[in-house]
C-alpha cells in the first residue's frame, strides 16, 4: 500500500555503469512494486520539464551532481562527502545513508555506531535522529561537516520480492564450481585475497574449480549473476580483515540465500545480524568444510529462505526508511 503521496526519485548511475547502479535499480523497482509514483534519472539524463518539487530523493554522493535541490523534497543520500550541498540548500530533510558497519574510516567518513543507542527502524536498518541545530564544523573528511543531522544506517538486500523466492531451489543441481561474481583484491584497505585465499585452497584441494568475475571491469546482469551462483556448489562470501574489524555487513550472503543457497560467513557481526540464518566459522579453511557438511541441511537453508523472504529485502529497507520521512 502506498504511504506517501511524494514522487519517488531514484537520481543514480546509469544500470552497469557502477556496482551502486545495481542498488538503485532495486530501490527503484522497490518503489515501483509498493505503488509509489517512481522515477529514476542520472546526472547525464533528466527533464527540464519535470516537477521536482515534493519529492523524495534517493541518490549517491558521487552521483549527484546536476540533482535538483529544493524545499519542498526530502533527500536520501549514500556515500556523502559534503552534507553542506544540501543543508544549505535549505532542503526540507536531508538524511545521510551509512553502510551497516560498527565503523568507518576512508576518504568519506569517520564514524563509529552503536546498534543499542540507535532506533531500529527495520532488519538491518538503524536510526540516529538529529540531536540539536546544524553547526558547521570542519574535519580531515569532508570539506564542511554538519555536526547533526539525520543518519541511517543500512545494509542492502536480496533483489526478489518475496513471491519470487522458490523454496525447490534447495535443490538446484550444483556443479563442483564455484562462480564468485564479485571483487577480489590483494591491495588496499578492504583487500579481501588474505581471507579468501585459505577458502581457495580447500576448493582446489577438493576439485572445485573457483572463477571470479569483477563487476568492475565485466559488468554482468543480475540475471546471470543469479545463473551462476545457483550453478556454484557453495555461494562463497570470505570478508577481508577491515571488514571483520569493522562488522560491514553485507547483502552477497542475503542474496545467496534467497537464490537457494545455504548461508555462510567468517563474520560475526554479519551472523549476529542475521540471528543465525547461516553458518559461521572465523577461519575460512573450517568455513569452507562446514559449509560443504551443511550444503544439503536443505530444512536449515529452506527456513534461511523465508527468514530472508520475510526481513531482508527490498521492500523491508523501503518500508523501513519510509517511516523517517
Amino acid at each position: 500500500m502506498q504511504a506517501s503521496k511524494n514522487k519517488i526519485i531514484v537520481w543514480g548511475y546509469p544500470l552497469y555503469s557502477h556496482t551502486h547502479s545495481y542498488t538503485h535499480q532495486a530501490f527503484y523497482e522497490a518503489f515501483k512494486y509498493l505503488g509509489y509514483e517512481t522515477y529514476w534519472f542520472h546526472d547525464d539524463d533528466y527533464p527540464l520539464d519535470f516537477d521536482y518539487s515534493n519529492c523524495i530523493f534517493w541518490t549517491e554522493g558521487f552521483a549527484d551532481k546536476n540533482i535538483p535541490l529544493n524545499s519542498s523534497s526530502t533527500y536520501f543520500v549514500h556515500v556523502c562527502p559534503s552534507p553542506k550541498k544540501y543543508i544549505e540548500s535549505g532542503v526540507k530533510k536531508f538524511i545521510d545513508v551509512r553502510t551497516n558497519s560498527i565503523w568507518i574510516k576512508d576518504h568519506v567518513y569517520s564514524y563509529t555506531m552503536n546498534k543499542q543507542e540507535l532506533e531500529k527502524l527495520g532488519p538491518c536498518c538503524y536510526y540516529e535522529r538529529a540531536k540539536s541545530g546544524n553547526v558547521g564544523v570542519k574535519n580531515d573528511y569532508h570539506d564542511y561537516e554538519i555536526a547533526d543531522y539525520d543518519k541511517i544506517y543500512i545494509s542492502w538486500a536480496s533483489n526478489k520480492f518475496p513471491e519470487e523466492f522458490n523454496l525447490d531451489d534447495v535443490y538446484f543441481p550444483r556443479e563442483r564450481v564455484i562462480n564468485f561474481c564479485g571483487n577480489l583484491s590483494d591491495g588496499g584497505v578492504c583487500e579481501n585475497y588474505s581471507t579468501f585465499s585459505l577458502f581457495i585452497k580447500e576448493c582446489e584441494k577438493e576439485g572445485i574449480s573457483f572463477n571470479v568475475n569483477n563487476p568492475w571491469n565485466n559488468p554482468l546482469t543480475q540475471d546471470e549473476v543469479i545463473r551462476r551462483t545457483k550453478q556454484s556448489i557453495l555461494a562463497a562470501d570470505v570478508r577481508g580483515p577491515e571488514h571483520i574489524k569493522n562488522g560491514y555487513v553485507p547483502c552477497r550472503v542475503l542474496k545467496s540465500i534467497s537464490w537457494g543457497h545455504l548461508g555462510m560467513t567468517n563474520s560475526s557481526e554479519v551472523h549476529k545480524e542475521l540471528e543465525g540464518n547461516c553458518i559461521f566459522e572465523s577461519d575460512p579453511a573450517k568455513l569452507f568444510h562446514l559449509a560443504m557438511e551443511k550444503r544439503t541441511d536443505y530444512n536449515y537453508i529452506r527456513n534461511s529462505m523465508l527468514y530472508v523472504k520475510e526481513n531482508h529485502t527490498f521492500l523491508n529497507r523501503v518500508n523501513s526508511i519510509m517511516k523517517i520521512v
